[in-house]
């Protein structure tokens, strides 16, 4: 009987360990990807400022960097990666435009 509840005993501190490792580890990959995602999100901002100010060339360079930073937040997401990816071609071609006429 006492075998039986010391093994429980063990049991039951094993399953918490356990169990406070996947949640300490899950939190530290949900802040990892928000810090991630928060990032790209200054970058496609800063992309925009720059389309606005007709400065293709860091456009093109913050879409890149925010592609980067979604494929780093491990991003399931494929469409909203392939937009990204689609928007920084735009960018960076119009980019390597005005660069040829000048």
């Amino acid at each position: 009987m006492k075998k039986s509840v010391r093994l429980s005993l063990i049991i039951v501190a094993a399953v918490a360990a356990i169990s406070t490792t996947v949640a300490a580890s899950t939190f530290i990959q949900s802040n990892e990807k928000l810090h991630e995602l928060e990032r790209a999100a200054r970058l496609q901002n800063l992309s925009v400022i720059a389309v606005k100010n007709n400065d293709f060339v860091l456009a093109c360079k913050a879409q890149a960097e925010a592609e980067k930073a979604l494929i780093q937040a491990n991003l399931h997401s494929e469409d909203v990666v392939g937009m990204l990816d689609k928007s920084r071609s735009e960018l960076c071609s119009k980019d390597a435009k005005v660069i040829a006429s000048k």
